[in-house]
């Protein structure tokens, strides 16, 4: 398998827990192509899968994150004139080709355990809804995100609008989106697109830091608390409550005992992913 990621563009490495997810082809400045898609799509299900890997971090080499869909590739639809009345049936008809970049994100969004996005340069088109999809953000000082699909005359893919509507405010949203131009890493950390902004050098050990601390944590109890906050958007309070019950009668696993225990014994707990 990591020589099928390997001649598709990507690493993939397991160590203390974390898996280190790496978009390897700077000459394009990482831009993702089917086989690069797949196999992004391939690594993120081993690191749901494997009970062993407990957070991942995302990053690129180079001087990008991802550059976005290779062009050159590009699954586009194309909607003749004569056809828009039939418009979205044709849309429907093509998800066989779109499905791929939507699947890459949602299954990075609804995976149980934590993904961390290391931003070294620019996060464009797909790219920036990458990032967006982890569950913490850090920026490199130049890093930039920017949602380019306006500039093309296409609406926002790949979930970005429904990712920034999650992460700011509605008139925020509106201008990335509208205006398709790049937000710095620094603009990114005030806007609340990343939870940091710093030096490049500093880049990979920041976002190790969060790894290490996310896989030293309850895994179950992340993804439950990372599903809570995902779900909480679309929910009402009495709806979120309900899905706190929910959680709760599922039963409480060994990590949650083993705090229990650490809280009793007056010692840190000592959590393995159970």
């Amino acid at each position: 398998m990591l020589d099928e990621f390997s001649e598709a563009g990507l690493e993939f490495k397991v160590a203390d827990g974390i898996a280190w997810i790496r978009l390897n082809r700077p000459h394009l400045r990482n831009a993702v192509h089917k086989s690069l898609r797949n196999a992004l799509i391939a690594a993120i299900a081993e690191v749901r899968d494997d009970p062993s890997i407990r957070a991942a971090v995302v990053t690129g080499t180079g001087r990008a994150f991802c550059s976005g869909a290779d062009l050159g590739e590009a699954d586009h639809i194309e909607i003749r004139p004569e056809r828009r009345r039939g418009a979205q049936a044709n849309i429907a008809r093509e998800d066989g080709r779109r499905y791929g970049w939507w699947r890459l994100i949602r299954d990075v969004w609804e995976n149980e355990k934590p993904f961390v996005a290391a931003v070294n340069g620019a996060a464009y088109g797909f790219g920036c809804n990458f990032a967006l999809a982890c569950d913490l953000v850090i920026a490199a000082e130049s890093a930039s995100f920017c949602e380019v699909f306006v500039t093309r005359g296409l609406p926002v893919e790949a979930g970005g609008a429904y990712l920034l509507a999650r992460s700011l405010s509605p008139v925020r949203a509106k201008e990335i989106a509208l205006l398709g131009e790049p937000v710095s890493g620094r603009q990114a950390e005030q806007w609340g697109l990343a939870n940091r902004c710093v030096p490049d050098d500093q880049l990979l050990s920041a976002a190790a830091d969060f790894a290490h601390r996310l896989a030293a944590g309850p895994t179950i109890g992340l993804g439950h608390v990372k599903g809570q906050i995902n779900d909480a958007y679309d929910s009402s309070f009495d709806q979120a409550c309900k899905n706190e019950v929910t959680l709760l009668g599922l039963g409480i696993g060994e990590d949650a005992q083993e705090a229990r225990r650490a809280f009793e014994e007056r010692r840190a707990p000592m959590f393995r992913g159970r």
